[in-house]
């Protein structure tokens, strides 16, 4: 099977991307800084991309995720909109990665590839991401998917472990979340069109997590690549400050290093306190498998969450307001 291309004559140079601005210049210190968030240290940030195919994006867009670090096949300016092409690419006669190839059984091309060591200072790690791609939705279920992974390494992952699923450990892909597998994950940028960014599709905003040991090392490998051929640009999105820890104290009860977000449970309903908070800050909670399972407003700095239907197990409480994220880990 092939696939033709169309490619536009001419590009018109300072093209206005409107609110999503992309920057593909940023030092290994930058990284560091843009994926580090509470209780955690990241260190040892190596990137292997082809020029100007990772970097860091920010404001409103389709895209889930408002600030982060974006990894593509493809430059990355070229994720900034509007969707006119629905093929968008750029050939960098890079290399595709070993381990992505073993993912999948075919060959990659164009791999963008972060790895560092992530020290985590509570018992439970946490991270935001998304995937998008311009194969959606034409070649789901296709030999031609581009394929992504999150691995860790390290105390309890003694071999890479893929933690970029959702819920039920069902690897994220093209595959596997689109318009009629998984549709709920999935966010479709073609029907229309986006104004602010050119993938066709792309996944929710997901939260991956693990159960880790305080103060041990942890390596992570985040890659991305083309499969079977190199054109069809796709990327994986890390949301700013995402990389953070929690540390649970007891059943019932949790508290974030900064005792900002406190979380007990009275019969099935969650109290929550939020010692610096402030009205209408957003309010998820999310279970053992990453997903969210209700939505709510803090209203103030105390309130009351009924969880009433939901299975007893660990569940994490996650608050946002203003740019800063609260998190506590509980046991229903």
């Amino acid at each position: 099977m092939k696939r033709s291309l169309l490619l536009l004559p001419f590009v018109i140079p300072g093209l206005a991307h409107a609110q999503l601005t992309i920057t593909d210049s940023l030092s290994v210190p930058d990284l560091a800084t843009l994926l580090e968030g509470l209780n955690v240290s990241i260190v040892n940030v190596q990137v292997n991309c082809a020029p100007g195919s990772h970097g860091e994006f920010n404001g409103v867009s389709e895209i889930p995720i408002t600030h982060g670090l974006v990894l593509s096949t493809g430059l990355v300016d070229s994720v900034a909109g509007p969707n006119t092409n629905g093929g968008t690419s750029t050939f960098m006669g890079t290399p595709g990665d070993t381990d992505l190839g073993a993912l999948v059984q075919l060959q990659t091309y164009d791999a963008c590839v972060l790895e560092f060591d992530c020290i985590p200072y509570g018992d439970t790690l946490l991270f935001n991401f998304a995937f998008g791609s311009e194969e959606y939705q034409e070649f789901v279920n296709s030999g031609f998917n581009d394929v992504f992974a999150i691995w860790i390494t390290g105390a309890g992952f003694p071999v890479p472990t893929n933690v970029a699923t959702i819920p039920g450990g069902t690897p994220v892909s093209i595959n596997n979340v689109n318009g009629t597998t998984n549709s709920s994950y999935f966010v479709d940028n073609e029907n229309p069109p986006g104004q602010q960014c050119t993938l066709d599709g792309f996944t929710q905003n997901l939260t991956a997590f693990a159960v880790v040991t305080p103060g041990a090392t942890y390596h992570f490998k985040v890659a991305v690549a083309d499969v079977s051929d190199g054109i069809f640009d796709s990327a994986v999105m890390l949301e700013a400050f995402s990389f953070r820890s929690v540390m649970g104290i007891s059943t019932g009860i949790s508290a974030t290093t900064d005792a900002g977000l406190l979380a007990a449970m009275q019969g099935d309903r969650l109290v929550l306190q939020l010692q610096r908070g402030t009205p209408s800050t957003d309010l998820r909670i999310i279970d053992a498998l990453g997903q969210e399972v209700r939505r709510s407003t803090l209203d103030g700095t105390r309130t009351e969450v009924d969880l009433s239907g939901l299975p007893d197990g660990c569940y994490i409480a996650e608050a946002r307001n203003a740019g800063r994220v609260w998190t506590a880990r509980f046991v229903k």
